[in-house]
This record gives structure tokens, C-alpha cells and sequence, in this order.
């Protein structure tokens, strides 16, 4: 599946209430202005449905994906850049949502970038990698004889237990260097509260989602 396919489908499941994959954040009316860290092509700000009112913000490092999002939609900004540094002044968001991108970012540099750039009392969604996804993954390389890719989802894996224990992750020492981790409740609750977050809640049902707010 190429990249444009993948967005598409992504799309596709945004759009449809049903889908078990799917997942959207709840957006509220004070939620104005709005920004998705990591937002491919924009398909889950579109699966929102927001209001003509709203300012919808869509920034990702992929810019084919971001050429894509502007075919598709009107109704929202598109913007490449980096979660850990973030194109944007301090408080102007009300909402700073991030499905599945923060996982392979710095997570307290992309958290406190995202505490940078939201208004006091401002909103945080989140959504992860848990454990056992890192661990299905690699038993997957494993079985189809994919050295390469079973040593980088054993770092991965690593990776992940140094940011629940002691809050540090590295860097991957090749190709372009991601910071690639699976999440723990308890890693995330100690990151966002670093970062200036408070009111933390975690979901764990069909998707590991997390929700906070910036500290006044």
C-alpha cells in the first residue's frame, strides 16, 4: 500500500462510525483552535466534522502527505514541521490532539512544545502504542526472518522500558534516527505532569488514548 492508499484508508475509517478502528476526539465548544501534531493527511481532524468557525491545524513532517491533505480539504491549514518544534507562537491553540505520532518522537521535548503552544487550561489528546503491540510486531519480523527489522523493534522495545522506568529514551543510531517507544500509563502520567499537564486521564479499551489539560 502506498502512501497516498494508506491515507485514504485512513480516511475512509475517520469517516466511518462504525469502524472499530476508528477513533476521534471529542471537541468541545471551546475548542477553536485546534492543532494535530503528526496529521498525515488530515483524516482525523476531517472525521471531527468541525464547525466552518473552527481553526483547524494540520502538521506533519511527511510532505506528500501534507500535498495530499490539501487536495482533499480546504477547511484546514496544512503546515510541515516537527512535533518537537512546533512552527507556532506560545497559547495559540485551545486543543492539540497527536493520533499515534508521538510514539516515535522525544516525548517530554514534543510534550512541552505542545504545553508551549496551548492556551492555559487548553486540551491534550492522545493516542499511543502500547507494550504488547511493540511486542506483536516483533514477533512478527521474527517469523518472516526480518533481521533488520527485529533488531530495530528489539531497541524499540528497550526503548520503552527506559522511558517507563526512568523517563529517558535514545535515539536509533541509523538511517534517519527516530525515537521510536511504546507507552506505559505510568511513563505518560509522569511525562505529562513534567510538562505541565494536569487533569490526566487513560483509556485502554480498543485504543490506549490519553487525555490532559495545560495548568493555568
Amino acid at each position: 500500500m502506498d502512501t497516498s492508499e494508506y491515507h485514504r484508508l485512513e480516511l475512509s475509517i475517520a469517516a466511518n462510525p462504525d469502524d472499530k478502528r476508528r477513533v476521534i476526539p471529542r471537541v468541545e465548544g471551546r475548542h477553536r483552535r485546534i492543532l494535530d501534531v503528526g496529521c498525515g493527511a488530515g483524516q482525523t481532524l476531517l472525521g471531527c466534522n468541525l464547525d466552518k468557525a473552527v481553526v483547524a491545524v494540520g502538521l506533519d513532517t511527511d510532505e506528500s502527505a501534507i500535498a495530499l491533505g490539501k487536495q482533499l480539504t480546504k477547511s484546514i491549514h496544512f503546515v510541515v514541521g516537527e512535533g518537537a518544534e512546533l512552527p507556532f507562537t506560545e497559547g495559540c491553540f485551545d486543543l492539540v490532539i497527536c493520533r499515534v505520532a508521538l510514539p516515535y518522537m522525544h516525548v517530554a521535548r514534543a510534550l512541552a512544545e505542545v504545553a508551549r503552544v496551548l492556551a492555559g487550561g487548553g486540551d491534550l489528546w492522545l493516542v499511543l502504542h502500547p507494550f504488547d503491540m511493540t511486542v506483536k510486531e516483533l514477533g512478527q519480523n521474527i517469523a518472516r526472518f526480518q533481521l533488520k527489522a527485529s533488531l530495530y523493534r528489539t531497541w524499540v522495545l528497550a526503548n520503552g522500558f527506559a522511558l517507563h522506568a526512568v523517563g529517558r529514551q535514545w535515539r536509533w543510531p541509523s538511517g534517519s534516527g527516530g525515537y521510536e517507544t511504546w507507552q506505559t500509563n505510568k511513563g505518560m502520567t509522569r511525562a505529562l505532569r513534567a510538562a505541565g499537564f494536569e487533569r490526566i486521564q487513560i483509556t485502554r479499551a480498543n485504543h490506549f488514548v490519553v487525555t490532559a489539560t495545560k495548568s493555568r
